[in-house]
């Protein structure tokens, strides 16, 4: 199963916001790791963990989906926390990005800042 969610963390490149609202994101990773998992997964995920009073009163299947999205939800949050631990921060990648030249590095070799321009005057 940790193998899964690392995939699916490791496979999508992250937004600030979806990194810093980490419910919403442990919710919404929750929700794809169920659909992806079999019956037989699901089941035997929860096969040793006890009911308490909030699941009575609901059908069988809604109670497995509790308790399977709550179990996933606990393993998501801890695999996106070791691997944050572990993580660096690139805040490049933008295209408007503004070159060296342009903040005071050096001048390009073939033109010089204080060449004039040939141009034609036209009376």
């Amino acid at each position: 199963m940790k193998e899964l969610i690392t995939k699916k963390v490791l496979g999508k490149s992250w937004t600030f916001n979806e990194i810093s609202d980490l419910t919403v994101t442990i919710q919404i990773l929750a929700e794809e790791v169920w659909s992806e998992m079999t019956l037989l997964e699901r089941i035997d995920l929860v096969r040793d963990i006890r009911i308490n009073e909030n699941l009575v009163g609901m059908g069988f299947e809604h109670a497995i989906r509790e308790v399977v999205i709550t179990y996933l939800k606990g393993d998501i949050a801890i695999v996106i926390k070791n691997m944050l631990s572990k993580a660096t921060i690139n805040f490049g990648g933008n295209n408007d990005e503004i070159s060296e030249r342009s903040m005071g590095g050096k001048s390009h070799q073939e033109r010089t800042s204080d060449e004039e321009e040939d141009s034609v005057v036209e009376e």
